[in-house]
């Protein structure tokens, strides 16, 4: 029996899902099926200088059917769990693990190495495990930069040093920073991300010296107060991938991407409007645009239940109600499932300590990179000390979420209440529930404005009113479509099963 990729499918993702029992030695048969690597798959990598020879000294099998090469994915204990796919037509990876369990891969030339070198892809991996590099281990991360599951840790507990080797681009500093926070920072390193230290694969074909490279790794772990030396390479990076720096794209709403440029970590944004306007219907399809495209994100939704808020951002997912077409559940929902979005179960008025240790347990297990509080007047009136005074309160919650998303490299959005206005007068800045301390934490201040009941042809309209980041300001119209729930003009082509 010669196995193909649908088998692994099958024993991971059906077989295994939810089964802690699930036997390595199954996975071993239709491994092992699988032929050796031929002169073919190898030269078809093109790089430079590896032999047949390298890639079976890392367990690699050749499937001829798909055109990929596989490669296992072990666990501390040294069982295969999983493995990581290498299509030789596009160079694309695709990770098939075990539901329950997690595991890297892992090259260990020497006996009881110190070092070890983490890379985000197979193609780095394969360049630096036949360097041979003395004392130094070469390991892949099983899903790139996207996290690092809480079982590989174990992996690498017995290194003195681990090397964070990723491409030179700020996503992938970011990553580094905060998983080297997951490993003991002291003992982590990175190779600065610049055009003369490119990834593996880049510095292999450039022909740079990768010994030389590794050689220059720099610690982690920096000191309280710093120089404009040692700022200087950042300052680089961020130069060299002005829009990454900028953020995260919506594809939903082209608008923000010109004002706000992009969604990024570690800032602070507050969305405030009239109660009824929709503040949670869009920040549903805000954060589901970025969910789509990999952003990790935990809802902290007080004020309505998970139940009717998966509900909607599934609607949004879809684009159409599916009421009347449930023998289309399982494939929506089995498909979108596939998203990292994440609830907390908390309803109605919850203390901040309790909610401080489910966001910073979730953003270490599933590296959580946007946290969504609607909304903070759920968070008041639980603190036990000076419970008369609510906007002291709502001051020291402020601070707490603004502290949290700069040292955690997290962005917090937090959904609240206006004070109680006119009808007729727009909302401002000033109008934020609370003192000015909200306002003045914030990177971005969103603020819906709804004009529709008391003007015959009133709009309703999303105004940036603040933008720290560039300082541009603006409206977006917000027209909203029943059937999909949806406020973008992208989301009115309804999706279909074949696609």
């Amino acid at each position: 029996m010669k196995a193909n990729v649908a088998d692994v499918l099958d024993l991971y993702e059906k077989r295994c899902k939810g089964n802690a029992t699930c036997k390595d030695v199954e996975y071993k048969t239709i491994f092992t099926n699988l032929q050796h690597i031929s002169e073919h798959a190898c030269e078809s990598l093109g790089i430079r200088g590896l032999k047949v020879s390298d890639l079976e000294y890392l367990d690699a099998q050749y499937e001829p059917s798909a055109d990929c090469i596989r490669f296992p994915i072990r666990n501390v204990a040294n069982k295969v769990v999983g493995e990581k796919i290498l299509n030789l037509s596009d160079k694309t990876e695709k990770t098939i693990e075990n539901y329950n369990s997690s595991g890297l891969l892992i090259c260990n030339p020497f006996q009881k190495p110190t070092r070890v070198v983490l890379v985000s892809n197979l193609l780095d991996y394969i360049i630096l495990s036949f360097q041979r590099f003395n004392n130094t281990s070469i390991c892949c991360l099983p899903n790139g930069l996207k996290s690092l599951p809480q079982e590989c840790l174990p992996c690498l507990e017995n290194f003195k040093e681990v090397v964070f080797w990723f491409d030179f681009d700020t996503a992938n500093w970011d990553a580094a920073k905060n998983f080297s926070k997951k490993l003991e920072e002291k003992r982590c390193f990175f190779i600065r991300p610049t055009e003369s230290e490119p990834a593996p694969s880049k510095a292999h074909k450039k022909r740079l010296n990768l010994q030389h490279i590794l050689n220059k790794a720099t610690p982690m772990c920096h000191k309280s107060i710093t120089t404009f030396n040692a700022l200087k390479y950042d300052i680089l990076s961020e130069l060299q991938n002005i829009e990454k720096v900028n953020g995260v794209k919506w594809k939903r709403y082209p608008t923000l991407n010109k004002i706000l440029k992009g969604h990024r970590k570690g800032e602070l944004t507050i969305l405030t409007g009239p109660t009824g306007s929709g503040k949670t219907t869009f920040m549903s399809e805000y954060s589901l645009d970025l969910a789509l495209q990999g952003v990790s994100t935990l809802w902290g939704s007080f004020e309505i239940r998970n139940c009717r808020l998966a509900a909607t951002l599934l609607r949004q997912y879809v684009g159409y109600s599916l009421e009347d077409k449930l023998h289309e559940f399982e494939y929506w929902t089995s498909e979108f499932e596939k998203y990292p979005l994440y609830f907390m179960t908390f309803h109605g008025q919850q203390p901040l300590k309790l909610v401080m240790e489910a966001i910073e347990h979730a953003q270490y297990i599933h590296d959580i990179s946007h946290v969504i509080i609607d909304n903070l007047q759920f968070m008041m009136g639980t603190s036990m000390t000076q419970k008369s005074d609510k906007f002291w309160e709502q001051d020291a919650i402020i601070t707490a979420f603004r502290s949290f998303a700069t040292k955690n490299n997290v962005h917090v959005t937090l959904v609240m209440h206006p004070r109680k206005e006119r009808a007729e007068d727009e909302l401002t800045t000033s109008s934020v529930f609370g003192t000015a301390k909200a306002t003045q934490e914030a990177d971005n201040v969103l603020i819906i404005q709804d004009k529709r009941l008391t003007s015959l042809r009133g709009k309703k309209y999303l105004q940036i009113v603040k933008n720290r980041y560039s300082g541009d300001l603006g409206i977006m119209p917000l027209d909203f479509d029943k059937e999909s729930l949806s406020y973008s003009l992208s989301n009115k082509k309804k999706k279909t099963i074949s696609s």
